[in-house]
């Protein structure tokens, strides 16, 4: 799916070079590793975060929380994360990242991180910085995000 357009030429500029960048990733990692951006990003997050909660994560994400139990499920599935009981609430439930998941994760980042570097290699330096500072001003000036209000049953 193209990004908007929103009349703005800067702003379309931005939404697609995003939106290739994104793609470009994505692909970059499911040929890799397996893994869709998405399933990528939570491992990440785990990595950083350490066990956590599934409603927790859900909300990182920004998926109702039954779209996160199928993808916890999935992940779980195939080694990358495990779920433990909560040390102090017996109702909880915590995801974590397994050794196997930690590999995956790194081998992806390995993948991104080539992805990225070959999409951006013809800038310089100086453009690469003058690219920072616009980008940066831009999202500056940006409403901030907001959380998706969610309804008593976990859907948006």
């Amino acid at each position: 799916m193209p990004p908007p357009e929103t009349g703005d030429e800067v702003v379309d500029l931005v939404l697609a070079a995003g939106h290739r960048v994104r793609v470009a990733v994505d692909e970059a990692l499911r040929a890799g590793v397996g893994l869709t951006l998405r399933r990528f990003k939570i491992l990440g997050l785990l990595a950083d975060t350490g066990p956590c909660r599934l409603r927790d994560l859900a909300d990182a994400v920004r998926v109702a929380p039954r779209t996160m139990t199928a993808t916890v499920d999935e992940l779980e599935s195939a080694g990358l994360i495990e779920r433990r009981a909560h040390p102090h609430d017996r109702r909880a439930v915590l995801v974590a990242l397994t050794p196997t998941g930690r590999t995956t994760l790194d081998e992806g980042r390995r993948c991104r991180n080539e992805t990225v570097t070959g999409i951006t290699h013809h800038l310089d330096r100086v453009q690469r910085a003058q690219l920072a500072e616009l980008l940066t001003s831009i999202v500056s000036s940006a409403p901030p995000a907001r959380m998706p209000t969610t309804t008593k049953d976990g859907l948006p």
